[in-house]
This record gives C-alpha cells, structure tokens and sequence, in this order.
C-alpha cells in the first residue's frame, strides 16, 4: 500500500510526514524533494501473540508514505500545476489542512485541494478523450467504446465539480480506467492538524467533518502534528507519560494509519510460531486460497487446506492443547473467506 502525503504549504504535512515515518526532515523549505518511508502498521494483536508465543522475530504489517510537492491549495485559481508520478501513483492521499493557524480555514483549504484535483483530473481527461476520439475517427477502430464511454462519464462528473470517487463506478469500469491514476478516484484521509490548546476537543472536532466521512471514500482524523512529532523521539515509558499529561490515549499517528489502511478496504492475517509472529495485508474479502499467495505462491498453488482460529480464542486459551480441547481450531476450505485478525497455519503441497 503506499500513501501520499498531499497539503497546501505551511499546514504541516511534513511534520506529519516526520511524526508516522520517525524521521526529522526539514520543513517549510518548499523543496521539490520526494521524502519516503516504510512504516509499520501498529497492531496491538502483533504485539499481544509475541507475549504469548515469545517468538525470535515480530513482523508487523508495512505501507510506503511519501511526502510530495504538487499541490499549491489555490483550489480552481491554482492555474497549470505539475503533479509528481508518485502522486498519480499512491493508493490513497492523506489531505493534511491547516487548523492550528490564527488565520486557518481548514474546511476552505480542504475544498481548495479537492477542486484543485478537479480540476488536474478534468485536464488530464480531456486530453485523453481528444486521442482516443481521433483514433477512433481516423482508424474506425471501436474497440475502445466502452473506455470512451467510461472517461465521458468521468468527464461530466469533474466538470459539475464532482470527484470521480463519487460517481458510482462499478469494479470493471475502475479497472478500466486505473492506469490513468485520476487523483479524484483514490480515498482520502483527511488529516485536521490541530494545536496543542485543541487536543482536549479533538473528539468534537472530528464531529464537525461528520458529513464528509463515506465508507471506502473519505475518512478524517485529527491530530497534533508538531506532539506527534515530539513522541518519536521518546522511548516507551516516556511517551507513556507524555500522552497521559495530554489526556490522550494512543498517538494520533497511529489511528491515521489505522484508517488509511481500513481505507483501501485490506485487513491483517496473522500467523505465530516460534521463529516468528507476523501481519499479513490482504484485501478484505479474500479466499484463505489466495490469502495464502500473501506469505508465497507455492500455498495458493498447492493449498490443501487451512487450520483458523480467532484471535480472541487464541488470547483466551493460549496454548495448542487447550485450543484443541475446547475445539477452537477450525479447518477451512479454499473457499473461506479470511476474517480480520483471524490466526491461520496453511497446508498446502506442491
């Protein structure tokens, strides 16, 4: 999964860059540099099976965060702008908007970056449409109809001021479409970067962007980015003690995370041993056959079948003799369909 970090200048999308990847790049240096990392997707289930199993090695689930230039946050005033390929090329955006400022307008800003999309979405289809018409005038080649079809409809929608996301395409007709990495198409998280004097009204904050949360579409969460920033730098017991002060219970970051990954639909499946307790990211809805490719290929060719137990059951008994005596551990076909947080040892023979 990879996540790209999009904002107006100055709202501190690459203090919350810093805050999920551990990392101390500069900011407000306007640079045109591309900042990455590999995160880890926080998982107390990881961490809860390796107290258990105290196995030599913890995997926890990973997405690539990137932090690029593109976006002036000029909404439809921003005139001609270059987007970065690793833009066009995320799975989804997090939309960091100012709300920390004496002068922010965090709902403004949120409205500027989307019709800013709009309108680099509307552009890059209209040159589209433009080639794939005058083939298809020059040649008489109708094998691109549908296609056609597709980009029209997309069309019409960017020109009422509607993001491709919202109009209802079905699965085939996003394949179709998915290599031109329309910015409107992909989930957003909208991250609101409060101030320290905000944290204790959080909660309510969030409520007041109620209206824009769609399921699989839009997600917000809100956070401090500069104390975020601050418990990287902190060791366990430390950052402990900083959030309680804070009356905060986890660290923002990691329900940003958690959201940008339930955001594209994937959950975590998890498998323990002695040599390791591991996540495994898999969309949701997936057969515990083609779950298997996740860990190899060789599972899902030669799946024999799938021994599943939840993790509340293996909290709750712990050992393999006590799951077997109270019949906890099913046997699943190929054609189980995987459970968030289901633990799961494949059979399989090639």
């Amino acid at each position: 999964m990879r996540l790209g970090i999009i904002g107006k200048p100055q709202s501190g999308k690459t203090t919350v860059f810093n805050a999920a990847a551990g990392q101390e790049v500069a900011v407000g240096d306007f640079s045109k540099a591309v900042h990455r990392a590999q995160i880890k997707v926080p998982d107390s289930r990881v961490d809860k099976l390796a107290e258990i199993v105290n196995p030599r090695k913890i995997t926890y689930a990973e997405i690539e965060l990137f932090d690029a230039p593109g976006l002036s946050g000029q909404g439809k005033d921003s005139g001609s702008v270059e987007i970065s390929a690793d833009l066009r090329g995320a799975d989804a955006l997090i939309m960091v908007v100012d709300a920390f400022s004496a002068d922010a307008r965090p709902k403004a800003d949120m409205q500027n970056l989307i019709d800013e999309m709009i309108l680099l979405d509307a552009s890059h289809i209209e040159s589209l449409l433009d080639k794939k018409t005058r083939k298809r005038q020059l040649s008489g080649d109708k094998s691109e109809e549908r296609l056609i079809e597709i980009l029209q409809r997309c069309q019409q929608a960017l020109e009422q001021e509607t993001p491709i996301i919202e109009i209802g395409l079905a699965d085939e007709e996003h394949k179709l479409i998915r290599g031109f990495t329309f910015l409107t198409e992909k989930p957003l998280l909208v991250a609101v970067n409060i101030g320290e004097d905000l944290i204790p009204r959080a909660d309510e904050i969030a409520a007041s962007y109620a209206d824009i949360v769609s399921p699989g579409k839009r997600e917000v969460a809100v956070l401090c980015g500069k104390i975020e920033m601050e418990l990287v730098g902190l060791d366990d017991a430390d950052r402990a003690a900083f959030l309680n002060d804070l009356g905060i219970t986890a660290p923002a970051m990691d329900v940003v995370i958690q959201k940008s990954y339930a955001l594209l639909g994937l959950i975590s499946f998890l498998t323990q041993g002695e040599k390791e307790v591991r996540a495994w990211t898999i969309p949701r809805g997936f057969s515990a056959q083609r779950a298997g490719s996740a860990i190899h290929s060789d599972i899902e060719r030669g799946f024999i079948r799938a021994e599943v137990i939840t993790y509340d059951d293996f909290v709750e008994l712990q050992t393999p003799a006590a799951i077997k005596a109270a019949g906890k551990m099913r046997l699943e076909g190929k054609d189980y369909i995987v459970a968030d947080g289901d633990v799961i040892l494949f059979r399989f023979n090639v």
